[in-house]
């Protein structure tokens, strides 16, 4: 199976932060403890089961620590025949969290107190708080291959770091447990893999991968049309060539033919944000909230999802996607805002807004209206479809199309002057964090944090520790749905549309689904066959 990628990677770990990694390549030759299905469901992978709240594996403690015990299935091994043991899985903890190597992602490592192994099967998590996301939070690590750079380091952390992270067991001589084995890796070209027999679901069908690298989407087209290529992953592709293989292979509604199959991925929200630091709003009005909703029931969402994405895209009415299990709750719980113009109208007025010579919306004392909308290229024509329509509504929107040196300006970026445009993710935990106070830009961030309008909310807070702290999924999903009411009854922030990345395969091939995130889109790689 040919498959194609846009993107090289700088190593096939799954952790390291600051590196392009990602995950649709790095999953074909990786495993962990557990792996997140199309829908968003937790299965056991190199464990054997899901541990259960309140039995022997997973036990809580009356101060709030917990223990979580996994078992891993019998006889796993890693691509080079070592036994795959729970020594690894401490060893990889250490790693992850050796100070001096602060090159791996934080979270949830630092909610881990320690990893014991209890035999060559068992491992036990201790936590310092409750946390529900229990995927162990790392990857193993084969302890065979990386024990002695990693004691070299240890002896001289300044002097061994880059020869540590630089080890070609990360890139050339990779070993891992996924179900392919990395056979050939030439640099901006390709990966091949062949199928590893130990993989911990089983043999994959397909004997042989190849990862083709393809930079230009017009070429990556190509070779979908021509077989030269059987599965292009999210981002080879744009929603114009999709338009393009909806004709060439004479798809049905479903997007499926004898030729081919295109599958949509929704990975993030285009969303709106207003900036509520008094310090760099330069249009006060939009602290009110009924301008605000004034705005957002003026964005027809209908046409914009049907002047992007040919209807193809539902329309997005908070930051969750309808193929959650439980977005039905989320749509009953939000506040929506439908483009009713008169009702637009109707708040402005109650905001005391009238509309001036020209027609545009003027203060009490006359001023003009005039906020700043910012925006970053790949979003320009959202940008003159929503402009065009505020403009027409009354509102004198300052549209700006900021330059790729602007737009990795964080400092610029947090400082907008009335409102910006920017990608929200889909996971729960984006889409809960980039409110909280915690993510607000600051000088002594760095000017890194999610939440870029500076909003905060202590009944927000609240809600976000409790989704944090609860054991119960039901319970941490009503959390969830509180935390979207809330955000959409006072409009922090509001979405646009959702962001479809395209995948696309050839008609023989089974098995590709399209799924909650980029990080879910071929979980089941091992099932997929030719027929």
């Amino acid at each position: 199976m040919v498959m194609a990628t846009n993107t090289e990677v700088s190593n096939l770990a799954r952790m390291v932060l600051g590196q392009t990694n990602p995950e649709r390549t790095t999953r074909v030759f990786n495993a962990g403890m557990t792996v997140t299905d199309s829908q968003g469901t937790t299965l056991p992978y190199l464990a054997e089961a899901l541990p259960q709240l309140n039995t022997d594996a997973w036990r809580v403690s009356p101060d709030g620590r917990m223990e979580i015990v996994w078992k891993l299935r019998s006889g796993l091994t890693w691509h080079d025949g070592t036994p795959l043991t729970a020594s690894d899985f401490v060893f990889a903890h250490e790693v992850y969290t050796a100070p001096g190597l602060p090159v791996f992602e934080p979270k949830p490592l630092d909610q881990i107190e320690s990893v014991l192994a209890l035999d060559d099967r068992t491992i036990a998590v201790r936590w310092i708080a409750p946390y529900l996301d229990t995927g162990l939070g790392t990857d193993p690590l084969p302890r065979h291959i990386f024990t002695g750079p990693f004691d070299a380091f240890k002896v001289d952390p300044a002097g061994q770091r880059d020869a540590f992270m630089s080890h070609r067991a990360w890139t050339m001589d990779y070993i891992g447990a996924g179900p392919y084995r990395l056979v050939g890796w030439e640099p901006a070209s390709h990966f091949e893999g062949a199928a590893f027999e130990g993989h911990a679901l089983g043999r994959p069908k397909i004997d042989r991968v190849l990862i083709r690298i393809i930079g230009d989407e017009n070429t990556a087209l190509t070779n979908i049309l021509s077989e030269g290529v059987h599965f292009t992953m999210t981002q080879a592709i744009n929603f114009e060539h999709a338009r393009v293989l909806r004709r060439e292979w004479s798809l049905d509604t479903q997007n499926r033919s004898a030729k081919g199959v295109v599958l949509y991925q929704a990975t993030a929200t285009t969303s709106g944000t207003f900036q509520f630091r008094p310090e760099y709003q330069t249009t006060p009005a939009l602290l009110d909230l009924r301008v605000r909703k004034a705005l957002v029931h003026a964005v027809d969402r209908e046409l914009l999802n049907d002047v992007l994405f040919d209807g193809q895209n539902p329309v997005a009415h908070t930051f969750i996607h309808p193929i959650r299990p439980y977005y039905a709750d989320v749509d009953r719980a939000i506040t929506k805002y439908p483009y009713d113009p008169k009702l637009s109208e109707q708040l402005m007025a109650e905001a005391g807004y009238t509309k001036g010579t020209g027609g545009m919306y003027v203060g009490p004392g006359g001023e003009a209206m005039q906020p700043a909308f910012w925006n970053s290229a790949p979003r320009e024509q959202m940008m003159v479809i929503v402009s065009n329509g505020w403009q027409k509504m009354g509102f004198d929107v300052q549209p700006l199309v900021l330059s790729r040196v602007a737009e990795r300006d964080l400092e610029l970026r947090s400082t907008f002057p009335a409102m910006l445009s920017f990608a929200i993710s889909l996971s729960e935990q984006g889409a809960g964090a980039n409110a909280t106070i915690a993510q607000i830009p600051t000088p002594s961030n760095r000017w890194s944090g999610a939440n870029q309008g500076g909003w905060s909310s202590p009944e927000y807070e609240r809600l976000w520790e409790a989704y944090n702290r609860t054991l119960d999924r039901s319970e941490q999903v009503q959390h969830f749905v509180q935390l979207m009411k809330m955000r959409s009854e006072q409009l922090p922030t509001f979405p646009f549309h959702y962001n479809l990345n395209v995948m696309s395969h050839i008609g023989s091939l089974v098995g590709p689904e399209a799924g909650v995130s980029e990080t879910t889109q071929h979980w089941n790689l091992h099932t997929w066959e030719f027929r």
